[in-house]
């Protein structure tokens, strides 16, 4: 965010029931990591308290901007909770009876409500503390969010009361109510990954648009991996066997006890000829539980651990395991795991919200079930020992963590975007969000933001992501002429990650897409907004208009002429916000080369209505010289990798339109990039149709 003497400074309060300091668990880690960089502009406050018994009020900074204050609960609600809780099974009820029985903790509700009034900003960290408070807020003067852990209907019930009898479906039946209330509430939910997304949606009826995906991570700065020598060095100072070894981190949380008994029952018997480390507080809670039971001799429990010894541990071992079957959100020992360069076996849910490749094509971890979960580390165990490909996964995790999990980063965007709705709250919501993404075309930018600034429809706002090497210096220039920018500059280069990033932050109901050298005619966004005012669609395919169609010295970009409603070109495409979300925007595989991400997300898109061709909403888009080097024919044609992971994801559509394109037949380089792209993406390509075109082409060349 731009330093600006105008900006406002906004107090933000974050209300949860548990302390943050020390960080141990995957709630206080993503409470320490969203709120301590939030920026110059946000002065946040937590407010928590203990979870146990003994402790005393706190009142100490976490960082600079973040403060955290924790009000001890009385020794009455310690009681209370403690008679139910023999009742349930002595199941953990302390959170989510909190606000039945925090009466008896005068102290902690006096001092919540009063630092609520106070802020400009309130965010419910769970929902457990809302329904004491929810009396105290003013939505005209306040925006709420609820950043959730989990979806916690959906997790508590599987915890509680499947099963189980009537005061347990009771106790989730209320924790329905309460979670459901706060989504209606909030102005905008965080998760951590799209598929709580799509529960919230299902469950409650939460509309995509009021969503954020707010993902997990890890502090980069403090995990790092370790080299051959390191390691080996650690292992003697933990006094682990010469023999590869595997970790698994969790706190006694019950999907964590539930891999924990996995590691020891089946894995640990099944692979003797790799030492398991079991590090943290599942270890305890397993131990508990399994008093009497015989410990594999290739395990070791450590109980819990300072941060300074989870990193110790994270050095010295050679991969980990995360064989979680139950739970909701996404699992925060992974980001550890792949920030200190472990390959790592996991399942569906330990993936969860977590991306497996990415564009370059190498694994990030393996996924496998429960019963090939042996088998997926016996292969990783090979990996390790001595194949490339086992260095390659870690890169490849340690690549994408740095680049989308680190939480210094995390922080700070949710930072500008709490800003900038609080910034905005109470003014109109802007009918379209125009996203551009750019990348060293500051002069190209330029023209584009003046042709903007003609459009007769007015009710819009410009989200410009810039990947170039240095900001564009004239933007507060059109800031200050009273279009609603905001400007976004960016070491992470990619369109496609460009256009997801500017979607994050849009208020928009609709997304217009174009490119930073397009030139939109006046009536651009006016056109669009009379098809959307007028018709019940998803969105808007364009027409791309350029010159010198038919000179082999530059490439043009256009959609003239070209079939409707089958390619899609996000030099001009129209998504409705709720749509984009819904369908978790573009897949950022198509990215480096980036082509036919755009596609991809437009027949996405079409399974939530339809798509019509706007013959009126028309941008221009200037040829490109070949001779310019990302412009030259060869490297348009290594785009054509591409079309394997869209042949993959949609079979029968790629068909048509590889059928009506006919690169396969004309445009020289296709097959050779093609088949590159089926080996560098691992995809066997005899199993779709298109081979019978390549047999038939070379058959055809060789006769």
């Amino acid at each position: 965010m731009k330093k600006n003497k105008n900006y406002s400074k906004y107090k933000l309060s974050v209300l949860d029931m548990q302390p943050i300091d020390p960080p141990t668990g995957g709630g206080r880690i993503r409470l320490l990591g969203l709120y301590h960089n939030l920026g110059e502009y946000l002065s946040a406050k937590y407010i928590g308290t203990y979870d146990w018994q003994g402790e005393k009020f706190r009142d100490h900074y976490l960082s600079k901007n973040f403060r955290e204050i924790d009000i001890p609960l009385s020794k009455e609600h310690f009681e209370k909770v403690s008679e139910l809780q023999k009742r349930v099974g002595n199941k953990t009820v302390i959170d989510i009876t909190f606000h039945k029985f925090a009466y008896l903790s005068k102290e902690y509700t006096d001092y919540a409500a009063k630092e609520i009034e106070d802020s400009e900003v309130v965010i419910f960290s769970h929902p457990w503390v809302y329904p004491l408070v929810k009396d105290k807020i003013d939505k005209k003067k306040q925006l709420v969010i609820y950043d959730s852990h989990n979806v916690e209907g959906f997790l508590r019930y599987v915890l509680i009361a499947e099963g189980a009898g009537e005061i347990e479906n009771g106790l989730v039946k209320e924790v329905v109510r309460v979670e459901y209330d706060l989504c209606r509430f909030a102005d905008i939910i965080f998760t951590c990954s799209h598929e709580d997304g799509e529960l919230f949606n299902r469950l409650y009826g939460i509309p995509f648009s009021k969503i954020a995906i707010v993902k997990n991570g890890v502090f980069t700065g403090k995990i790092k991996p370790a080299d051959i020598g390191g390691k080996n060095a650690l292992k003697m100072k933990l006094e682990l066997p010469a023999k590869k070894t595997a970790l698994f981190i969790g706190s006694a949380y019950q999907p964590n006890v539930e891999a924990v008994n996995f590691i020891l029952k089946e894995l640990a018997p099944r692979l003797p000829g790799v030492f398991f480390v079991i590090a943290g507080g599942v270890g305890e809670a397993v131990l508990r539980d399994n008093i009497n039971a015989a410990k594999p001799q290739n395990v070791r429990i450590t109980g819990s651990l300072s941060e300074a010894d989870k990193i110790i541990y994270l050095s010295a071992c050679d991969f980990a395991v995360n064989p979680m079957f139950s739970g909701s959100g996404t699992n925060i020992k992974m980001f550890d795991f792949m920030a200190a360069g472990l390959p790592v076996v996991t399942t569906e849910i330990g993936a969860r919200g977590i991306e497996r490749r990415l564009s370059g094509g190498n694994k990030t971890m393996l996924v496998a079930g429960k019963n090939n979960f042996a088998d997926a580390v016996e292969m990783l165990f090979g990996l390790v020992n001595g194949d490339k490909n086992g260095g390659s996964i870690s890169d490849a995790a340690l690549e994408l963590v740095k680049e989308k999990y680190s939480w210094e980063t995390i922080s700070e965007d949710i930072g500008a975007l709490i800003y900038n709705y609080r910034k905005k709250l109470g003014t109109e919501q802007p009918f379209f969000s125009v996203i551009v993404p750019s990348y060293e075309r500051h002069s190209s930018l330029e023209i584009l933001l003046k042709s903007l600034s003609k459009q007769t429809f007015k009710n819009f706002e410009v989200i410009i992501v810039d990947q170039s090497g240095k900001p564009f210096k004239d933007i507060d220039k059109y800031a200050a002429s009273g279009m609603d920018i905001y400007y976004i500059h960016t070491h992470i280069k990619g369109a496609v990650k460009a256009r997801n990033k500017g979607a994050f932050y849009a208020r928009g109901k609709v997304l217009a897409f174009t490119d930073d050298d397009c030139v939109p005619i006046n009536e651009w966004l006016k056109e669009a907004y009379d098809l959307f005012n007028n018709f019940d669609i998803a969105g808007i395919e364009g027409v791309i208009k350029s010159s010198k169609l038919n000179n082999p010295n530059y490439r043009t970009v256009t959609n003239e002429g070209f079939n409707k409603g089958v390619a899609f070109m996000t030099a001009n495409l129209f998504i409705k916000r709720e749509v984009f979300n819904a369908i978790n925007g573009f897949d950022e595989q198509f990215e480096n080369p980036h082509f036919r991400e755009d596609t991809d997300l437009g027949w996405r898109a079409l399974e939530y209505g339809n798509i019509p061709f706007g013959d009126k909403v028309i941008v221009f888009h200037p040829p490109h010289k070949r001779q310019i080097q990302r412009e030259s024919l060869e490297e348009r044609c290594r785009f054509f990798e591409k079309d394997v992971l869209l042949l993959k994801k949609h079979p029968q559509k790629y068909m048509e339109l590889f059928l009506l394109e006919n690169h396969w037949r004309n445009t020289p380089g296709f097959w050779e990039n093609v088949i590159a792209g089926a080996k560098k993406y691992d995809i066997d390509l005899s199993r779709y149709e298109i081979m019978k075109y390549y047999l038939s082409l070379k058959l055809t060349l060789e006769t």
